[in-house]
């Protein structure tokens, strides 16, 4: 083990283009002792709104976790909402997986009693929805609510975007009964701090919960040895089977 703490962030999707944003969002709040790269796929959709698309990028993305368990990172996150491939990395590593659905959406039901999520598209809310159920989180869900953006136009028209995830997080509280907003989005992450100063609410962002919550958890696997169960729903499947085998990305 290194002397610092070594995370990886992947961004799940072929291009570069949140790569260079979340890395500064990470610079900025990372402890000292802690070392974080940022990566993404070598090819691949460049955004993740269909499930056809997580099935094309998941092969990769576990390629690249198993490989940062063997280059000795302490932890790594799945950059993505839907949280892509979370269960099947930890059924094949020692190491902490974060994914954003399931970290930000447990913190946020500890900031107040009900939480609600802004998501970009309807299109995403059944299969987040599901995660909730899966979770076990439903009865701390207010509800969902779309502000009509793609991943793309989210990316380049951030003026606008911040102003839409203000007025649906307003109706969130008011009419839904929310006492906290979780931006349902990494590429929606930057926005939290002036979003509470307008709300006067807690707004989970994406990004920074999801590292704090992954130095956490590196932490605790580097100094006490805990991470995910083995036993029965992260079980690895056996190597006498043959499907363990990880030739080089080709």
């Amino acid at each position: 083990m290194s002397e610092k703490l070594r995370i990886l962030w992947i961004n799940p999707v072929g291009t570069e283009r949140d790569d260079h944003n979340i890395r500064n969002i990470l610079n900025s709040i990372k402890r000292p002792d802690v070392e974080v790269d940022v990566t993404h796929l070598r090819r691949g959709p460049v955004h993740l709104e269909y499930h056809f698309y997580e099935h094309i990028v998941l092969d990769e993305v576990l390629r690249l976790i198993r490989k940062a368990e063997q280059n000795e990172y302490d932890a790594v996150v799945i950059g993505c909402f839907y949280d892509p491939g979370l269960r099947e990395a930890r059924e094949l590593v020692k190491i902490p997986i974060v994914a954003l659905a399931e970290t930000c959406m447990h913190v946020a039901a500890t900031l107040g009693h009900k939480f609600s999520v802004i998501v970009g598209r309807k299109k995403s809310i059944p299969k987040m929805e599901d995660n909730v159920y899966l979770y076990g989180l439903e009865k701390k869900l207010a509800s969902f609510r779309s502000i009509d953006f793609t991943v793309i136009k989210m990316a380049t028209e951030r003026k606008e975007l911040e102003e839409v995830i203000y007025q649906q997080s307003e109706k969130a509280i008011k009419k839904d009964g929310a006492e906290v907003i979780v931006l349902g989005c990494a590429v929606a992450s930057g926005f939290a701090e002036a979003l509470m100063s307008r709300l006067k609410v807690p707004v989970v962002d994406p990004v920074m919960v999801s590292f704090k919550y992954a130095e956490l958890l590196a932490d605790l696997y580097v100094k006490i040895g805990l991470s995910h169960s083995k036993v029965y729903g992260y079980e690895p499947p056996p190597k006498e089977e043959g499907w363990l085998a990880d030739p080089p990305m080709g």
